[in-house]
């Protein structure tokens, strides 16, 4: 239920295309990647697919994709692709999902079953990545406050 980046450093030219983080299956998860030369977000709440994708290409270069999951009011969310620190794309979501998947990330293709009706698995990614760092924020102040009297319940 945090805010999260993820946030890929790529080296791209014309025609690079694939996943550059996964993180489920074709139940649920979301997907992160290149394809026509724009950075496109599958967000797929449970077969409920929100695509995410850029106006204009990438330019060709060195870059920061980012991909900004904000967590709303109630189980809302809101999703935002960046280049380079600029927004290119958005889109809000009616569940922001607090658990994607128990299937673990993909970095640089997509395993298992695809998370995306847009591409066949594993779509591997065929530019230059040099990585994908996760950034997790610090939890809303209500996420806090159930934590803490869910902990006391415990007790």
């Amino acid at each position: 239920g945090r805010n999260v980046d993820i946030v890929a450093k790529v080296t791209y030219k014309k025609g690079d295309e694939g996943v550059l983080y996964a993180t489920g299956t074709q139940n649920s998860g979301l997907s992160l990647f290149v394809q026509n030369n724009k950075l496109v977000l599958d967000y797929n709440a449970f077969g409920d697919h929100t695509i995410v994708e850029s106006a204009n290409a990438v330019p060709a270069g060195d870059h920061e994709l980012r991909l900004l999951l904000r967590r709303g009011d109630g189980m809302a969310g809101q999703l935002t692709l960046q280049v380079d620190g600029s927004d290119v794309a958005t889109a809000s979501v009616p569940l922001y999902m607090r658990m994607m998947s128990s299937v673990g990330p993909s970095i640089g293709h997509d395993h298992g079953s695809p998370v995306s009706t847009r591409y066949s698995a594993p779509y591997a990614y065929t530019g230059v990545l040099h990585e994908v760092v996760i950034e997790s924020g610090k939890p809303r102040a209500d996420v806090k406050a159930a934590e803490a009297q869910s902990e006391m319940n415990r007790q």
